[in-house]
C-alpha cells in the first residue's frame, strides 16, 4: 500500500531552502520516495496556516517514510531545515488501484 507524505513548509530563507530541497530529494529517492507534486501556491482550507509550499512525496509504505524520516542520513538535513523553516507533515496510506 503506497504512503503519501504531505508537507507544508514556510522557509525564512529561500537559498537555504533550495539547498535543503535539492539534498533532501536526492535522499528521498534513495529511500524509494518519488516526488508527486510541489505547489508554491497551495490552497489552504480550515486552518490559519499559510505555507509557502505544499509538497507530496510517494513512498512504498508508511514504514518506508519512517525509515527515511528517522534515518541518520536525514537527521542533519532535518536539523538544518529547522533553523530556517516551519514545516508540518502528514502521512497517509492509499490502496493500490
Amino acid at each position: 500500500m503506497s504512503a503519501y507524505m504531505i508537507i507544508s513548509v514556510t522557509p525564512e530563507d529561500e537559498q537555504k531552502f533550495r539547498e535543503y530541497e535539492t539534498a533532501t530529494l536526492e535522499l528521498v529517492s534513495r529511500y524509494g520516495g518519488v516526488p508527486v507534486a510541489r505547489d508554491p501556491q497551495p490552497l489552504v482550507l480550515e486552518t490559519d496556516a499559510k505555507p509557502a509550499f505544499g509538497v507530496i512525496l510517494r513512498f512504498d509504505s508508511k514504514q518506508a517514510v519512517e525509515a527515511f524520516y528517522h534515518s541518520e542520513d536525514y537527521a542533519p538535513l532535518k536539523e538544518f531545515r529547522q533553523t530556517f523553516a516551519k514545516a508540518h507533515a502528514l502521512v497517509i496510506e492509499a490502496p493500490e488501484q
